[in-house]
């Protein structure tokens, strides 16, 4: 598999989870993934014995270790066992009605 496509199979599935309201590029939009013609903003897959990275945010109802926890073993299986760094960059605030 290809980075890219590793890449893009990580950013799938952590959008898929529930808590996850969105990829996020982190501080000053360092992770990100350089696609041909794009960038694929949240995700980094490190080189060598570099961790994967991901950043996300959260909708804030969600317990943020437990989500943090699920999102690094579902990356890390994707990626081989890789080590994995989640960044929760925000909360995502439910409109009060």
């Amino acid at each position: 598999m290809t980075t890219e496509e590793l890449a893009q199979q990580v950013a799938a599935a952590v959008r898929a989870h529930p808590a996850v309201a969105r990829l996020d590029g982190g501080a000053f939009g360092a992770v990100a993934t350089y696609l041909p013609g794009r960038r694929l903003v949240g995700v980094r897959i490190g080189e060598g014995d570099e961790p994967v990275e991901v950043a996300v945010v959260l909708h804030a109802d969600q317990p943020i270790p437990e989500v943090v926890r699920a999102l690094r073993r579902d990356v890390s299986r994707i990626c081989g066992g890789a080590a994995v760094d989640i960044t929760v960059s925000d909360l995502a605030i439910p409109d009060e009605a």
